[in-house]
């Protein structure tokens, strides 16, 4: 085996090795929903993971990553695709006026809820019809629910990887 080859299989690994601790990460998250903690390091590990897939690039399915000559256009064209992407780097950039996240006291609707988790229908009912949810809060205020953006980030990879 070359040098070169011996590197590409390396990345591959990394690759593999850093996918599957995103998602770990994303699912330990799930299941401590309103860890700030546990989202934060789950954002952390896809937003590296998107730095690691940089370096195969050219493996990817999507002409505009497979082709982009540096990391500052990948991730743009990465937030591009995909606009959860985005708001989990911008999380992970920690910039001073950056999306922070915040647990925050959110209304349910009666129609939703059957969909509510058991332990999320208790809560509503003893509270209000309101439940706590772990939210990403950007500058201007506008919120997003912190587990959907990581699921919709894992997911967005997941159906665009070629490993």
């Amino acid at each position: 085996m070359t040098r070169d080859q011996t590197e590409i299989e390396q990345g591959k690994a990394s690759f593999a090795n850093a996918w599957t601790a995103a998602l770990h990460a994303v699912q330990v998250s799930g299941r401590a929903p309103l860890s700030a903690r546990h989202a934060l390091h789950a954002a952390l590990l896809i937003n590296q993971f998107s730095d690691i897939a940089f370096t195969l690039r050219g493996t990817l399915p999507l002409l505009d990553l497979a082709t982009a000559r540096d990391l500052p256009r990948f991730r743009a064209n990465l937030r591009g695709h995909e606009p959860s992407l985005g708001l989990v780097m911008a999380l992970s950039a920690a910039g001073a006026d950056g999306p922070r996240l915040e647990v925050r006291v959110m209304d349910v609707a009666p129609e939703e809820f059957p969909s509510l988790s058991v332990a999320d229908l208790m809560v509503s009912l003893y509270n209000n019809g309101t439940v706590p949810r772990l939210m990403l809060v950007q500058h201007d205020e506008c919120e997003h629910q912190m587990q959907h953006l990581l699921q919709a980030a894992s997911r967005w990879w997941s159906g665009n990887l070629s490993m």
